[in-house]
């Protein structure tokens, strides 16, 4: 006895590879903030082109060194951070696709007068390629939808970031 509804579609080696390649852009997605979280930034070459751009809440990153840059900038002086996404989809055309997937960011510093927490809400939308190592983002759009929490967590950061030695 077929379990199969005689309406199901056979999955033939079309459909199997987009339902792979999907899957494949979404852990590119999933990596991307596991990365951030625990600070591998060298992790982050398994995420990004070496020349992808990334547009972050209006400031745009040119290459893959800007962008781990900037990532390490605005993560290191915190006392944590957490980065969840989720409803992701992609469009796969060939070695090419566009992605995307929304996400929650929250940026932790203790002891901040008026709230420890900061949290971007929003969306990413990725111009992605595949390679012969994987997927990559050749371009990541990150458009905030709302912010939540203490705006001053951000700026505690950077107060910390500039008073490291040899920043400046």
């Amino acid at each position: 006895m077929s379990t199969r509804s005689e309406e199901t579609p056979a999955l033939d080696a079309n459909r199997l590879q987009d339902l792979l390649d999907r899957d494949a852009i979404r852990h590119i997605q999933i990596r991307y903030a596991w990365s951030l979280d625990n600070q591998r930034w060298d992790a982050l070459k398994e995420v990004f082109l070496p020349d992808a751009v990334a547009d972050f809440r209006g400031e745009r990153f040119e290459g893959l060194e800007a962008i781990v840059a900037k990532c390490a900038s605005s993560l290191e002086p915190l006392d944590g951070a957490q980065h969840f996404n989720g409803t992701h989809w992609a469009q796969v055309d060939g070695d090419k696709a566009i992605a995307g997937c929304y996400f929650k960011a929250t940026k932790y510093i203790a002891d901040v007068p008026g709230g420890n927490t900061f949290t971007v809400h929003g969306k990413y939308i990725d111009q992605m390629v595949r390679t012969p190592e994987g997927w990559r983002i050749a371009h990541r759009l990150l458009e905030p939808t709302f912010v939540d929490g203490n705006p001053q967590v951000e700026a505690a950061a950077q107060s910390r970031l500039s008073a490291r030695p040899g920043t400046s």
